[in-house]
């Protein structure tokens, strides 16, 4: 249905995205049978998705189209004020403050939080184009912005959170997931895993009432706002819906840069805690496959270190996590303690100077060895430890560890997916390896 800004106005529209057309199933993520919600069922229509793009900040600057609509969030008729942009948006004790260009201001009250609609006659979830989209301190996204205070905490920062289609977020992802002249195949296999890891996420924060579902950054995908690439568009579009399953529930479809050919196993890179159970699902878990990450960056590296610095980083990981490898004295040797079904190092045993002998995961070990400390060099592409499928040979006062991959190596490799898609591998293929014994079903 076409909205006109006058529509917005007069409070008519429905204060979240997607409306009456989205119908959820929600799971609770912390019983015991969680492992991922059923698709059947799941929506109706395409859902939305609340993506968190700044967190803690003082102040904001909100450009856009001509006007936009500021209004409280699930406010009733005869909130919702039309202002010119750029706006600024900022929050304290007594409130949240937003002023315009044209010199109005409004003020809303303490413990209320405001979303920002950019008035188009395209729809309810805010514009999809450069000239319709809102910009956040520059940089266009597409969807409503809401501006979420810390009031409980620090009511003079706040969070800024986009609520949009998640057919719309996607590019956004695939263009910074991505290198632009890889295969339109990478893209496909890269939009299903990115839209099931998305809804996944999605489904266990709505269970757990988070006020956003996904980060922008590696914590969960990278999302650089509206995309323009055709490719990543297209993409999109060709898979719109398909998600990736497990006997008819949605697997957490994990990816990363480089497997350097051995796979990773979720239940052993990862603390399977109560609200993680769905690390368990079969399909996340190593097995023998093909790979074609060979022209990757990082298929194969190898940094040195002084034994001082790793002993340093591994301790002071160890202190910080409360694990017994704090009271590390200096490395002495690594040694593999298990491999998984893929050929990849599970566990790892470190042993220092004294005969102490401490047991870490392959992910584990790999962020004690990159463990900012004060006093030591700052971690950097050239000297960072780039996954847990590793060696370590100690000299009397160096390391030098050599590795295979780039990241955690749990479900799809980016960079194998490029090399299957140049042997004319179409995405269904590809997601056929990466997630052994899943299906792919539409989910909207």
């Amino acid at each position: 249905m076409l909205l006109t800004g006058a529509a917005v106005l007069s409070g008519l529209v429905a204060s979240t995205l997607g409306g009456c057309s989205t119908i959820e199933k929600l799971p609770n993520p912390l019983e015991e049978t969680y492992q991922g919600p059923k698709v059947a069922g799941m929506f109706r229509d395409e859902p939305d998705i609340r993506v968190r793009i700044l967190k803690g900040i003082s102040t904001v600057e909100v450009g856009g189209p001509g006007r936009v609509v500021v209004r409280q969030v699930g406010a009733s008729v005869g909130s919702p004020s039309a202002m010119t942009p750029p706006i600024k948006v900022s929050s304290g004790a007594a409130g949240v403050s937003v002023s315009d260009a044209g010199g109005a201001k409004r003020d809303w009250p303490f413990g209320t939080n405001i979303e920002i609609v950019p008035m188009t006659a395209e729809n309810t979830t805010g514009g999809t184009t450069l000239e319709t989209a809102v910009r956040v301190n520059g940089t266009a996204y597409p969807g409503i912005v809401s501006v979420q205070p810390r009031w409980s905490s620090a009511p003079n920062t706040f969070d800024v959170v986009m609520s949009m289609g998640i057919e719309s977020y996607l590019p956004g992802v695939l263009t910074h997931e991505l290198f632009k002249d890889w295969p339109r195949q990478t893209y496909e296999a890269q939009s299903v895993a990115a839209r099931t890891y998305a809804i996944h996420e999605r489904s266990r924060a709505r269970g757990e009432n988070r006020a956003f579902d996904v980060e922008d950054t590696e914590a969960d995908q990278v999302f650089g706002g509206l995309a323009q690439s055709t490719k990543a568009n297209e993409a999109t579009r060709a898979t719109r819906g398909m998600v990736i399953t497990n006997n008819g529930r949605l697997v957490r479809a994990y990816y990363s840069s480089t497997c350097g050919g051995r796979p990773a196993s979720a239940a052993t890179t990862w603390p399977i805690k109560p609200d993680r159970k769905f690390n368990k699902d079969s399909v996340l878990q190593a097995k023998q496959r093909e790979h074609a990450c060979q022209n990757a960056t990082f298929y194969r590296w190898s940094v040195k270190r002084s034994g001082d610095d790793l002993s340093q980083r591994v301790r002071a990981w160890g202190r910080r996590t409360s694990n017994d490898i704090a009271q590390l004295g200096r490395i002495r040797e690594v040694t593999v303690k298990e491999f998984n079904k893929g050929g990849r190092p599970d566990q790892y045993i470190v042993t220092d100077e004294r005969g102490g002998e401490y047991q870490l995961s392959a992910e584990e070990l790999r962020e004690a060895c990159n463990e900012a400390v004060s006093g030591l060099a700052p971690i950097t592409r050239e000297n960072r430890v780039h996954s847990g499928d590793l060696t370590v040979r100690v000299w009397a006062s160096e390391v030098e560890i050599s590795g295979r991959g780039w990241g955690h190596a749990v479900g799809m490799c980016q960079w194998c997916a490029k090399g299957f898609a140049d042997l004319g591998w179409d995405w269904r293929k590809m997601i056929g390896t990466f997630y052994p014994e899943s299906s792919v079903e539409k989910a909207y």
